[in-house]
């Protein structure tokens, strides 16, 4: 029988969620919840043979569904997950797991009481095939020297920093977990400003416990969406590849189209992140990245905020990490 799924919020997102899930072997979009989708999402409903409602938190814990996705305000994602939980739901959560680190504490704690995980993160990177090329050429080749992030962003308009950096520069702090296989533990940054004092440029030095290094590269206003990575590792540096783009010839210029579209960039990363989910379903506990990962992603997020505010190295504080996530 096939796991029937809640989508949580049916904006860009979670539309993407809902048409990746419909795709999936074992998964039936049961559910889609989304207060202010009018028309769209009841033909979203249609398309896919879902039932449509406004009333997000009751759709988090029906006894009609077995999972939910929450694609919802980054705000309410802490909420939602605690709510799906206690009604026995499985979770895929779209990163940030939370916007506070005190929520995502709870979330952790709530997992830990548990005894078991129920609950994936969307880093979609670790599902990215070029990130994954990188981690595996990596594998046992001697000490980590430097990990580099690039993240090119597409936004005219300036941003609140807390969305710059916990909506956007979070992927990369996860990358630098995820490549290291550890954690990071001080955050140096340094910020060039629009004119209207939003991010524009940002440079964060982050210190691993490697021993090497992570630095994150971010414009918020670049010339189009592009994010790559390299590591050096002993004494090799292995890159990522691109997605695989046309090349045109003319005038004596090679010229690559890249895009401003993220969607496009990692949709492959989400779909094959979204088929690993309902797999996972089958299984006593979740997998992929867990609430752990959110929560120390979401401490670094506030180290990173709080470098660039005050500046100066900021150290990256963890509690205890709960042996459920072992």
């Amino acid at each position: 029988m096939a796991h029937r799924i809640a989508v949580l919020g049916c904006g860009g997102m979670g539309t993407f969620h809902a048409h990746a899930l419909a795709a999936v072997p074992g998964a039936h979009v049961a559910l889609l919840a989304d207060p202010f989708g009018g028309d769209r999402v009841a033909a979203l409903g249609a398309e896919l043979g879902a039932v449509v409602t406004e009333d997000v938190a009751a759709a988090a814990v029906s006894d009609d569904i077995d999972a939910v996705v929450i694609a919802s305000p980054d705000e309410t994602h802490a909420e939602l997950t605690l709510a799906a939980m206690a009604a026995g739901k499985r979770v895929l959560c779209e990163k940030p797991l939370a916007t506070t680190v005190d929520d995502a504490c709870a979330v952790v704690e709530a997992e830990q009481a548990l005894g078991r995980r129920v609950v994936q993160v969307g880093f979609m990177r670790e599902y990215d095939v070029p990130h994954r090329q990188v981690a595996e050429a990596i594998a046992d080749d001697g000490p980590l020297h430097l990990i580099r992030a690039v993240h090119r962003n597409t936004n005219a308009d300036s941003r609140p920093d807390l969305a710059v950096v916990g909506q956007s520069i979070v992927h990369d702090l996860h990358s630098l977990r995820f490549l290291s296989g550890g954690e990071i533990t001080a955050i140096t940054g340094y910020a060039t400003r629009r004119d209207d004092g939003g991010l524009r440029h940002v440079v964060l030095v982050a210190e691993l416990t490697s021993g090497g290094h992570g630095v994150v590269e971010f414009d918020d206003d670049g010339f189009a969406y592009e994010v790559s990575v390299d590591v050096t590792i002993g004494s090799s540096t292995v890159t990522s590849a691109g997605p695989v783009r046309a090349v045109e010839r003319r005038d004596a210029a090679i010229t690559t189209t890249i895009g401003r579209d993220w969607f496009g960039w990692f949709a492959d990363a989400y779909r094959i992140q979204d088929a690993a989910w309902v797999r996972s379903l089958d299984d006593p506990a979740a997998s992929g990245p867990s609430t752990w990962d959110g929560l120390a992603a979401q401490i670094a997020v506030e180290a990173a905020l709080g470098s660039l505010t005050g500046g100066g190295r900021v150290a990256v504080e963890l509690p205890e990490r709960p042996p459920v996530f072992d």
